[in-house]
């Protein structure tokens, strides 16, 4: 990829970004009255006018949406010190007073390495599916794996939790030894804090019967159109192997939309882990959020959803830049 066209996507992409945190600034700075709701119904109003003052709520809209922008920038000024670096801000929890930002640098790695397996799952066994059904298209097998493939992308996750839960985690407990619920570390009382990294198994399972389901279809249907190009015909007619064919010039060209469709998922795993989360109490981001939700608290709401957006185009960003290694007419 070019200097020209990598400085087009960054700009592109901090445009979207710009947009998107605009969006979740707004969103949330209608909501009705967020002082009041925390502090209760009953409660005397210099208390509350004190809440709004703490939180800079009592502050005009363009202004708080500029102290907003401030905040995050790693450029910050002051009197005492003038123009300096400093960390950025994306406010306080109404409820602990504690950074937002730290409550999510806790959480995001749970979650992250929740989005990783169960990303990484579904590109290995949806790639390999697709591609083994590809040339049985038609075939009595095909027909049966598109109907199961149709169950899991209609299945909700919050149902599919449960179900995974019950299933593994109790019914056949004794052979999977597999728990219901646990957070990426565990504290041993002998040896301290531990990777628990079979707590993952069910939730990333869960995570991923979705994104199976698409990415088997996708590879089953893009292989299918690149088996019938010409370029393919004429290499099969040079005598090239079979697995050579497979690999250097069908599975590779066919990637595109898989790509796109896994970059996409990828970052909607991060929303969708919410109810995921919650049902095997994995302690990430989406626990983090479903508990903010659940008593009010809307700046740790607005920096998750803040932190997904930010995922999305980054993740989209990288995405593009693998085109041009995969395809190279999107280098041209």
């Amino acid at each position: 990829m070019s200097a020209r066209l990598l400085g087009r996507k960054l700009l592109q992409g901090l445009g979207v970004l710009w947009g998107a945190w605009t969006l979740v600034f707004f969103i949330f700075a209608f909501v009705p009255d967020p002082a009041r709701q925390m502090a209760g119904q009953n409660e005397r109003q210099e208390v509350v006018d004190a809440f709004r003052a703490r939180h800079g709520l009592d502050r005009p809209l363009l202004e708080r949406y500029g102290r907003f922008w401030a905040d995050l920038s790693p450029l910050k000024r002051n009197a005492e010190e003038g123009w300096h670096w400093g960390s950025p801000s994306l406010g306080r929890s109404f409820v602990s007073e504690r950074p937002v930002l730290s409550a999510i640098a806790e959480s995001l790695p749970a979650t992250l390495f929740l989005a990783v397996t169960a990303m990484g799952l579904a590109l290995v066994v949806g790639v390999a599916l697709g591609a083994w059904l590809a040339p049985r298209a038609g075939s009595r097998t095909d027909r049966w794996a598109l109907t199961l493939i149709s169950l899991g992308m209609s299945a909700p996750s919050f149902v599919m939790a449960i179900l995974v839960s019950w299933f593994f985690g109790s019914v056949l407990h004794r052979w999977t030894g597999l728990p219901m619920t646990g957070g990426l570390l565990e504290v041993d009382p002998f040896e301290g804090p531990r990777f628990a990294w079979h707590h993952a198994i069910l939730p990333a399972l869960t995570l991923g019967v979705r994104p199976v389901s698409v990415v088997t279809q996708l590879t089953r249907n893009a292989v299918l159109d690149v088996l019938g190009t010409t370029y393919v015909r004429t290499a099969r007619s040079k005598g090239i192997s079979n697995l050579r064919l497979f690999f250097r010039h069908v599975l590779r060209n066919a990637l595109n939309p898989v790509l796109t469709a896994a970059s996409g998922w990828f970052a909607s795993m991060l929303a969708g882990a919410v109810f995921i989360e919650f049902v095997f109490g994995w302690q990430g981001m989406g626990l983090l959020m479903f508990r903010a939700l659940e008593v009010g608290d809307l700046p740790v709401v607005m920096g998750c959803v803040a932190v997904i957006a930010t995922v999305f185009v980054v993740v989209n960003a990288a995405v593009d830049a693998l085109y041009g290694w995969l395809d190279p007419r999107v280098r041209a």
